[in-house]
């Protein structure tokens, strides 16, 4: 076996190790044996730097700063969802695809977690990823084809090519999990900068990053759930048949979608993922609901925003009502100070909450929030609580407006050194 041949079998075999490791959570091989192979592969590409390829487990991180995202025009656009909070608006949505079909055509329905995080675009040719592009206003978006690559359940080489056009775009969300968020926020807390609000804006921060070497220690990953061609013959007749293809090619579907035969399944399949979500591993914000059959899709087509074959039911914001024991202040190691809620602890999907982010004084005079005060706190797509709205019926009497403090609270200077205060 020459070179060439040897660093395409181990270009093969770590990309199926991957795809075990990251994408099924199911390694057939330990650690030490995975590190081996990829210690061969990157001496024999330092020997050999002719035979490196873009497709190569060695070239997921770039070694060369971002300057800049150039804007990349999509294939086909990315249109936005309508998005609906009522049941109501559901089965409505279900009477117009009844009427726009013919007359007792039947249909069906393929239910998705509606992942909470970055719409993107993956660009393949030939088997290998190309361009990576966020979904920018739907016509166009962000090249981040460097960032796209770090995450590691992205193939960079389909699996298998059969059935697969020359030519082809895999669509994607990409998100921050929540175990990789927390410790980040823990990470940035001790330095004294600002947490991220949630794991959505922290993903959307991160893949616009100049540096991938930090991008890569983000620990970001995707859910793909859709595939174009502008081969006709491409794909398969039915959207879960599809996404049992891009499964079998190595992208990473979410495993907890459902075909529905009727809207009272797609219902059933709403509320029960609205009562479960806290347990999930990342956040949904709600449910991606479409039109089975391809060719029903393309006879409902779209309007000028939206695809009349599909819509989204957003979960409301998970909130709970709290006591203020106190206002304190947080200030950053950049100076930057923040007024908190100190709370009396209550459980808020699925966690304690005993502390509350009230993000600047003018947020306090605005609600006219006071120590004391029985207030609303909500996650909703958000892992740091907020007040979001006091209840004043339940307000002591005795109760006085919170005077905001005139000197820094922990260097005594006056507020006017601080940016934010």
């Amino acid at each position: 076996m020459n070179v060439q041949e040897r660093i395409n079998e181990l270009k093969t075999k770590i990309q199926r190790f991957d795809y075990e490791y990251y994408t099924l959570a199911r390694p057939s091989v330990s650690d030490y044996e995975y590190d081996q192979l990829m210690k061969e592969l990157e001496a024999l590409e330092a020997e050999h730097p002719e035979l490196v390829t873009a497709d190569s487990p060695t070239q997921r991180v770039s070694g060369e700063a971002t300057k800049n995202f150039p804007s990349v025009k999509h294939q086909f656009p990315m249109l936005s969802l309508s998005n609906t909070y009522s049941s109501a608006d559901f089965v409505g949505f279900d009477s117009r695809v009844k009427s726009l079909l013919n007359a007792h055509e039947k249909y069906e329905y393929i239910c998705e977690l509606k992942i909470d995080g970055v719409a993107v675009s993956l660009l393949y040719e030939n088997g290998l990823l190309m361009r990576g592009a966020t979904r920018g206003d739907g016509t166009q978006g962000d090249d981040i084809t460097n960032n796209i690559r770090t995450i590691r359940t992205v193939p960079l080489k389909i699996l298998q090519s059969r059935g697969f056009p020359a030519k082809f775009e895999v669509r994607g969300e990409v998100y921050m999990p929540k175990d990789s968020f927390a410790m980040i926020n823990e990470q940035r807390a001790a330095d004294g900068e600002q947490p991220f609000a949630n794991p959505r804006n922290a993903a959307a921060g991160t893949l616009k990053l100049q540096d991938a070497k930090t991008v890569a220690q983000r620990n970001l990953d995707i859910f793909c759930y859709q595939f174009f061609s502008q081969d006709e013959q491409a794909g398969n007749k039915n959207h879960d048949q599809n996404l049992d293809f891009l499964k079998s090619c190595g992208f990473p579907v979410n495993p907890n979608w459902k075909k529905c035969s009727d809207i009272d399944e797609v219902l059933d399949y709403v509320m029960h993922w609205e009562q479960k979500r806290a347990a999930l591993p990342y956040e949904i914000d709600g449910v991606v609901v479409k039109i089975n059959a391809v060719e029903q899709q393309k006879r409902l087509g779209n309007t000028a925003k939206s695809p009349r074959w599909a819509i989204a039911y957003k979960f409301k914001a998970e909130r709970a009502e709290s006591r203020i024991e106190k206002i304190t202040w947080q200030v950053g190691r950049t100076g930057i100070v923040t007024p908190v809620a100190e709370l009396t602890a209550v459980q808020l999907a699925g966690t304690t909450v005993a502390r509350a982010t009230l993000h600047n004084p003018d947020e306090i005079r605005r609600k006219d929030i006071r120590e004391g005060d029985y207030v609303y706190i909500e996650k909703g797509g958000d892992i740091i609580p907020k007040v979001v709205e006091v209840d004043s019926e339940k307000r002591s009497p005795q109760s006085k407006p919170y005077v905001i403090p005139e000197k820094c609270p922990a260097c005594d200077h006056p507020q006017a050194h601080f940016e934010l205060l």
